[in-house]
């Protein structure tokens, strides 16, 4: 599961950083060459960057590559260090689900009746990211959860 998940990420967050690139090219092009700014596309890069962000966040949570500060774990072995793993995936299970997915969807809630300037669509889709987001961490913590016992045992062991 954690294969495929990654792999999704991987390619979607690949294809909308390839897209707000030649959106933003083609910005850069009306403004200077054609002397015609496109409105739609500063608005469209910036919606992008809301969800490749938000992607790429849970994205770090699953490949355990978020910043941490480590003094604390670093002092610790064995039962202790993987008490403390098994702390902080759990904090990550209820900060994903009560803060991005619960406080996520009440703001896409609120804001689908917004429609954004350029784009004339609901603001609702862009703070949609956050849920989505949310839900992606979730899974990646408890993955994280379940494959740390299995992870410090076989370090043991080999």
């Amino acid at each position: 599961m954690r294969n495929a998940l990654d792999k999704v990420l991987e390619i979607f967050g690949s294809v909308l950083l390839a897209v707000m690139i030649l959106v933003v090219l083609y910005q850069v092009f009306t403004r200077t060459v054609l002397n015609n700014p496109n409105t739609v596309t500063e608005e469209l890069v910036r919606f992008g960057l809301v969800w490749l962000s938000m992607l790429a966040s849970a994205y770090v949570v699953g490949k355990r590559s978020h910043l941490a500060v480590t003094m604390l774990s670093d002092n610790l072995s064995g039962k202790n260090k993987r008490l403390l793993e098994i702390i902080i995936q759990v904090l990550f299970l209820v900060f994903a689900a009560v803060i991005m997915v619960f406080g996520g969807w009440k703001a896409v809630s609120v804001t689908m009746g917004q429609i954004s300037p350029s784009l004339s669509i609901p603001m609702g889709y862009v703070y949609l990211a956050v849920p989505v987001s949310g839900v992606i961490m979730f899974i990646y913590s408890l993955l994280n959860l379940f494959e740390q016992p299995l992870k410090k045992e076989s370090e043991q062991e080999g």
